[in-house]
């Protein structure tokens, strides 16, 4: 039996299924679902600045738990009980700034609701709805920004989203599949396979 060619970087994590799992499953994937999803992905992005997805992936079900299984209205109804209650969560990381942003983009993507909007038809309009396939060969062809991230990251700062710098936008973008980063010969490639 073959092994499955999978993208360079998943190697490094051969022995967490959980890094496997979601290189297979979610990763590059257009997604196109709730916006509760999406807003998981966005928190999920945000707590990974400045460490490695791993460690965020292996708290993953703490932090749904901490903040309400990702439903938008309820993170976006916390108090300063809640961001006391999750300051002292050892199951997350316990970072004010980002745990005060995910509350606020909660009530960001509240606030696109009650204007008959949504957070996912927001992140693909800046591709209009296109996928942007990069034809990655190696992994050291994958850059941490580029000119859509920067966009992306300016025009969310305007409409109130926090800590949504161009590098996490970048990784955001590719986690949801508007990027696509999966090198070419990678079984899970959806445009190379």
């Amino acid at each position: 039996m073959t092994d499955i060619v999978r993208c360079a970087w998943v190697n490094n994590y051969k022995q967490n299924d959980l890094m496997t799992a979601y290189h297979d499953n979610e990763w590059g994937r257009p997604f196109h679902g709730e916006d509760n999803q999406l807003f998981e992905l966005l928190t999920l992005e945000i707590f990974q600045a400045g460490l490695s997805w791993e460690t965020i992936l292996n708290k993953r079900a703490n932090f749904k738990a901490a903040f309400a299984n990702f439903d938008v209205d309820r993170v976006a109804s916390f108090t300063e009980i809640d961001f006391e209650r999750l300051i002292a969560d050892a199951g997350i990381i316990r970072n004010q700034l980002k745990i005060k942003a995910t509350i606020n983009n909660a009530r960001v993507i509240q606030a696109m609701h009650h204007r008959h909007e949504n957070f996912v038809d927001y992140m693909w309009q800046f591709t209009d709805q296109q996928v942007i396939d990069h034809a990655i060969v190696v992994m050291a062809d994958i850059p941490a920004k580029d000119a859509l991230s920067e966009k992306v990251a300016q025009q969310m700062k305007r409409d109130g989203f926090k800590f949504t710098g161009p590098t996490s936008m970048y990784s955001f973008l590719q986690g949801m599949g508007v990027i696509n980063d999966h090198e070419i010969n990678c079984a899970f490639n959806l445009n190379h396979a």
